[in-house]
């Protein structure tokens, strides 16, 4: 399960969405003008399919269900805590 950013929406009016979804593999679609662009399909949650064009994802992260059974992203603990080490501020002397 992954939880996917990606944008939608006409030109003027874009946005970014996110859902919980499982990859389902990568396509050919044939696009208005004949040729062909490859999708990354995904399955959301409800069963309905989710196709997108590499530009129009912005964020794919790996989500996993914890102890209470809620979905979150999994974190990685040795980026979190490299992360926090620079948070750190320096004694003043």
């Amino acid at each position: 399960m992954y939880r996917v950013a990606y944008v939608a929406g006409a030109t003027q009016s874009r946005r970014v969405s996110r859902s919980l979804a499982v990859f389902q593999g990568v396509s050919e679609r044939r696009r208005w003008n004949g040729e062909t662009a490859l999708c990354l399909d995904f399955l959301l949650p409800q069963g309905r399919p989710l196709s997108l064009l590499p530009a129009q994802v912005v964020d794919v992260r790996p989500a996993g269900q914890n102890e209470q059974g809620q979905w979150v992203l999994v974190a990685h603990d040795a980026a979190r805590r490299r992360h926090r080490a620079r948070l750190r501020t320096r004694p003043v002397s």
